[in-house]
């Protein structure tokens, strides 16, 4: 278990393996795979490089928004589980049943074996939304409802990590 000391310490400290960077741990046939699926690793890159650059007082913040018992009237985890499932299913009817779970698989791979804790579940958690998120936001065109969803999903690293407008 990681010791923290400062609130801005990094959540990785050490990439595994000793790899100097994000680009490292990255498994190739998943690449491989998501490019199939119609996707380049590069369109996630910004979201990439804050999940691998996160600190411990933002993993905190991430985490508390999550963990909040009573509903919030800006976001609610409850209903981003609502509204990933929805995302999931339109994605599905698109043909695009691959890419979250290969998200999924990427976005696990940033944080191995002994930094694994609740903090950094969450961080995963709401990184997978704003991937698919974007995804989402590719897909609007076809049906309006994706936008709305896809802001509503992307909120938590919007406001924690500052990203001025959507992921995309």
């Amino acid at each position: 278990m990681q010791d923290f000391t400062e609130p801005e310490d990094q959540v990785r400290l050490n990439p595994p393996a000793d790899r100097s960077s994000l680009v490292g741990i990255l498994y190739y046939p998943d690449i491989l795979d998501l490019r199939l699926a119609g996707y380049e690793l590069e369109r996630f890159e910004e979201l990439l490089l804050a999940i691998d650059s996160a600190s411990y007082r933002k993993a905190l913040a991430v985490s508390a928004m999550i963990r909040r018992s009573d509903a919030s009237p800006i976001w609610n985890a409850h209903r981003a589980n609502q509204v990933e499932l929805l995302i999931l299913d339109t994605l599905h009817e698109y043909g695009l049943h691959q890419v979250p779970q290969l998200l999924r698989q990427i976005l696990g791979r940033v944080f191995e074996d002994e930094t694994k804790n609740y903090l950094t579940i969450d961080l995963v958690t709401v990184f997978y939304w704003s991937c698919i998120a974007q995804v989402a936001e590719d897909y609007a065109w076809r049906e309006p409802a994706l936008k709305e969803w896809a802001e509503y999903l992307s909120y938590p690293v919007r406001s924690v990590f500052r990203f001025s407008e959507s992921i995309s």
